[in-house]
């Protein structure tokens, strides 16, 4: 299963991607796990806040798009796997 991570926004408006294919890590068992634990809808969206990032996470083939400020719980976990574990994109 390929999963990416996207971060834009921010003070500078950068944007910076990583990505990991968990069928090719020593532990994909863990990262299904961690997917199935995934809330099955994203958070609400706020309006946005000035200079806040945007998080756009692609796993297999469902995209949801999550506000720094809002990025929280089994969302905040699998986004820092991938950007520890992955590579960038």
């Amino acid at each position: 299963m390929q999963i990416v991570v996207r971060r834009t926004g921010g003070i500078a408006g950068l944007s910076r991607a990583w990505r990991i294919d968990t069928d090719a890590c020593a532990d994909p068992e863990d990262w299904a796990a961690l997917v199935d634990g995934l809330p099955r809808t994203p958070p609400e969206r706020p309006q946005q806040m000035r200079d806040d990032f945007e998080w756009t996470i692609t796993v297999a083939s469902t995209t949801i798009r999550v506000p720094g400020s809002q990025l929280d719980g089994a969302w905040a976990v699998l986004v820092q796997r991938v950007r520890t574990e992955g590579e960038p994109a």
